[in-house]
């Protein structure tokens, strides 16, 4: 039998064996980890270890009701999807900045140290909700604050407003990409630090470096480290005199130098989608991936989302969509990408389930920017529901090239939890048939009780959740026809079914 040592809830009718796109069943329970706080909690962002093991960041709120004092938290689960208790507290840690702090992108070091980026609220002022700063943590390997960093671990600058990423140089120095906030504007910026939380007095000015010069006013969505050495910047830029938006991205070497080779003197601005200053809507671009033969993938949005991919030059790849960019009607805004070794990129984002709620969208395209009708039985994508509320996807990362890692937020009673999913992209189509061919379950919504059948007598054992992930009752001895009689209270449950060879059925479940 399998053990359940994660509060969880199922994916509706997922059946494991099924898919060429599956759940890892060896992960968490059935392919999920929830890892609930006392009170709300939101996973942002998460990185691996030398050992495969997760590091995710997030935040939970301290206090009760009304309360918006919302900390850095970190948890450490093993690449099983159990929390690691030797790390902090039970598997979790907590780092006060200031009043409130929200983490934007985590690197784990060779070393095995770990550097959280964000931006922190430094606490309500009687005339404004509070002076926000840009924050770079670093922790040793058990959770532990590295005092030899920054002052007591921690490094802070004033003058920015957040950190959105963070990138480790083979030398141990630290790049870190941001925004300042002049005027309510927010204009990017890279910040270099040495290998122990100092700035590099050599790099920009005194360690910081502004995007920004007359005519190119840039805000940063994300900046990742290439395989060149060189650094890449995409975000918005907004200095004709109609401040309209257009899509931006910019090279620069680690010494602070706008590439030169790198589309004109460095940067590409480009109006994708011709700005109407009737419908006011923004264009800008927050997401990239290199792949491996050295193209970069970015994501973006407009009124719909899209994506563009670019040559190492920063021109278009135009067999890539219509031109180089592919207009995506499959999702809501792509939050993030993961780019595989054969040059099909994944995205991860957000739908719609059929109770009306959130759940996690996972979609696969081909180089040329096509879905990918190869991925999960012709579909290209998958969809995940993990609990009856809203589902949040936040991060997607590949760990190989065939496994890839979901962390995001999911509701229970009322309260958001970390939640990581593990996903197996090709898992060869089983032989056998589909447990629904076997085994029904009916009807659905019930009222008093419903129905198992099971035929071919492949039952196992039947457990029932609430939407709590609590299990509410277990049947280990049954019938052809299974009458599952029920005396609790209407809303949504969760039936788990197991067969005598191992397999799972999932299914959820409504009680009228």
């Amino acid at each position: 039998m399998k053990s359940y040592i994660i509060i969880l809830l199922f994916l509706a009718g997922f059946t494991c064996s099924a898919q060429n796109a599956a759940l890892d069943p060896t992960f968490g329970n059935a392919g999920i980890s929830v890892h609930p706080h006392p009170n709300t909690a939101e996973l942002h962002c998460f990185a691996f270890d030398q050992n495969g093991n997760i590091i995710s960041a997030g935040y939970a709120l301290q206090g009760g009701a009304g309360s918006t004092d919302y900390q850095l938290t970190l948890t450490k689960t093993n690449k099983n999807g159990i929390l690691d208790n030797t790390f902090g507290t039970n598997g979790k840690v907590t780092t006060v900045i200031g009043h409130s702090e929200s983490p934007q992108d985590i690197i784990i070091q060779d070393d095995g140290k770990i550097i959280v980026v964000g931006e922190a609220n430094l606490g309500p002022t009687p005339n404004s909700p509070g002076t926000y700063i840009g924050f770079a943590v670093r922790y040793n390997s058990n959770g532990t604050l590295d005092t030899s960093f920054g002052t007591n671990g921690i490094y802070k600058l004033t003058s920015s407003r957040q950190f959105v990423s963070v990138m480790a140089l083979p030398n141990g120095s630290i790049i870190l990409g941001g925004n300042t906030s002049v005027n309510n504007e927010y204009l990017g910026i890279l910040v270099k630090l040495n290998s122990n939380g100092t700035e590099d007095l050599q790099f920009g000015n005194n360690g910081v470096l502004p995007l920004t010069s007359v005519n190119y006013k840039f805000s940063m969505g994300e900046a990742i480290l290439l395989n060149d050495g060189k650094i890449f910047c995409v975000g918005v830029e907004y200095s004709d005199i109609l401040n309209h938006s257009k899509s931006t991205y910019c090279k620069i070497d680690t010494q602070g130098n706008f590439d030169t080779s790198f589309g004109t003197n460095g940067k590409v601005v480009i109006d994708l989608f011709n700005y109407n200053p009737i419908q006011n809507i923004m264009e800008y671009l927050h997401s990239a991936g290199e792949l491996p033969n050295g193209q970069i993938v970015i994501g973006g949005t407009e009124l719909d989302p899209f994506l563009l991919k670019i040559n190492s030059d920063g021109s278009f790849d135009t067999t890539f969509g219509t031109n180089g960019m592919k207009i995506l009607s499959y999702s809501f805004r792509p939050r993030v990408m993961a780019t595989q070794n054969d040059g099909k990129i994944i995205i991860g984002s957000g739908t719609m389930s059929a109770l009306g709620g959130l759940a996690y969208r996972i979609v696969r395209f081909d180089n040329d920017g096509d879905l990918d009708t190869t991925f999960n039985n012709g579909k290209g994508l998958v969809d995940i529901d993990v609990s009856p509320g809203d589902d949040w996807l936040e991060h997607i990362k590949l760990q190989g090239n065939d496994t890839l890692v979901i962390g995001g937020n999911s509701v229970l009673n009322s309260n958001h939890n970390f939640t990581l999913a593990q996903l197996l992209l090709n898992t060869p189509l089983s032989i056998e048939e589909p447990l629904e061919q076997f085994i029904k379950v009916y009807p659905n919504p019930f009222e008093e009780q419903f129905f198992v059948e099971d035929y071919e007598q492949v039952i196992e054992e039947i457990k029932i959740f609430d939407n709590v992930g609590r299990i509410i009752k277990t049947i280990s001895e049954t019938n052809t026809i299974q009458e599952i009689q029920t005396n609790f209270a209407s809303g949504v449950y969760f039936i788990n079914i197991e067969t005598k060879d191992g397999r799972i059925m999932n299914k959820k479940m409504i009680k009228e």
